[in-house]
């Protein structure tokens, strides 16, 4: 949690495009402790210092502003899930590393800014399992909550690529999972999720919400 003097820093340069260090500090704190918390959340990268001597929020900073009212632990998460299809089978990984450690869906990726997410899911693919030059297209995209009981594991806002190859896999596991073919219905611990997605994608629909207690 954020010392009240760093968030009230941050909170001030919420307000405006920069400040001189006499706007941001209290006038009744000691300047030896304003000193030391500014200070703090620049080496944090929330502020930086210009050359003109005021302050400023950093991208992290901004970023902080925008979210600081949510909890992050309910908060959708923004990611993709590649669907690739061989036949009748589908290109499925277990997963190795918490969250849903030991359970089995598709491999999945974050977006990154700048570049186009068809790109950016064929490099994700080509990185886990040597597969290469398969067009990837949009399909939709989910809401999707999976709890182990009553504890939420995980809440992403999913943009869901499809495509087709006839290729193998040429990288069989990392230190994250294993990646094999398979008919998605055959195997233990598969996400439920997963057949939805196919259906999704089966059915020409672009959307849905999916909530999923786990066994």
């Amino acid at each position: 949690m954020i010392h009240h003097i760093r968030r009230s820093v941050l909170d001030k340069l919420a307000t405006a495009e920069h400040m001189r260090y006499g706007e941001l500090k209290p006038p009744d704190l000691g300047g030896n402790v304003f000193n030391y918390h500014l200070k703090g959340l620049i080496t944090d990268s929330l502020v930086q210092k210009n050359d003109d001597g005021d302050y400023s929020l950093t991208h992290a900073g901004r970023d902080y502003i925008v979210h600081r009212y949510e909890d992050s632990a309910l908060s959708a998460h923004s990611i993709f899930l590649i669907v690739l299809q061989r036949g009748s089978e589908y290109l499925l990984r277990r997963r190795a590393v918490q969250p849903l450690i030991g359970y089995t869906g598709f491999i999945h990726g974050e977006p990154e800014v700048g570049i186009d997410i068809a790109e950016t899911a064929a490099k994700r693919l080509q990185d886990k399992t040597g597969i290469n030059n398969v067009d990837l297209t949009v399909a939709g995209s989910a809401l999707i909550a999976q709890y182990l009981g009553d504890e939420l594991q995980s809440y992403s806002h999913t943009i869901i690529l499809f495509g087709q190859t006839d290729q193998d896999i040429e990288i069989d596991s990392d230190s994250t999972g294993h990646n094999f073919w398979a008919n998605v219905g055959t195997v233990n611990n598969t996400l439920p999720s997963c057949a939805d997605i196919i259906k999704m994608i089966e059915d020409k629909q672009t959307w849905y919400e999916g909530f999923y207690t786990l066994k």
